[in-house]
């Protein structure tokens, strides 16, 4: 029963998903290019995981209905079979289209970053405004690799750049500070502070004076 409530909610979950889609794309089809690409990758998408869900629903009916139970709601949601299950996963070609448009300076990028929080020392800024620079440093190196030749000195300034960038941002786990608090001088964060005090009091209980004890 818990496997059978899960797929059903992922199938409501798809739908629903699948309504707000088309609610954002009728707002937003004429003022943002590329949105129609996005918007039919999201929708064949969710149809299809509706779709998988309500199939393996139905194939994995419990008991006591079991497969007469499965049969009837394979019956009410897909009657005629495999013809009334007509929808597939995007095409390469249309998963591409809507990657590039994600990882490139486009409409669509700068609609996701819309309403976030970009401070100039947050990690989300400093993506934002790598983006630009790696993307032209990537044509760069392909133009370099494509004429086999040396990069001038521009260029080999701005994939220097594009490196430096790149090691620095993909090291996520990496923060000397985290929070104006931590910037402070002598600030130690509670947890740390209580993980220590309980480190050094197991290694107090330790000591050869405690042993004799």
């Amino acid at each position: 029963e818990e496997l059978l409530m899960g797929r059903l909610a992922d199938a409501m979950g798809a739908i629903f998903l699948g309504y707000a889609t088309l609610h954002h794309f009728a707002r937003h089809k004429h003022s943002v290019e590329g949105l129609h690409a996005l918007c039919e990758s999201t929708m064949m998408q969710l149809e299809h995981e509706a779709q998988t869900a309500l199939r393996e629903a139905a194939a994995n009916f419990p008991q006591p209905l079991g497969s007469l139970g499965g049969w009837l709601m394979a019956a009410g949601v897909a009657p005629l079979g495999e013809l009334m299950r007509p929808y597939r996963p995007p095409s390469d070609k249309l998963t591409k289209e809507v990657a590039k448009m994600m990882t490139t300076p486009s409409a669509v990028h700068q609609m996701f970053a819309q309403n976030v929080y970009v401070g100039s020392n947050t990690r989300v800024a400093e993506l934002l405004s790598a983006l630009p620079v790696v993307v032209e440093a990537d044509a760069v190196a392909a133009d370099i690799k494509r004429s086999k030749r040396e990069p001038t000195e521009k260029e080999a300034a701005l994939l220097a750049h594009a490196v430096a960038l790149r090691d620095k941002l993909v090291q996520v786990d990496v923060h000397e500070t985290v929070g104006r608090l931590e910037e402070q001088e002598g600030y130690v964060r509670p947890a740390i502070l209580s993980t220590l005090q309980r480190q050094q009091g197991a290694a107090a209980a330790f000591t050869p004076q405690a042993a004799s004890a």
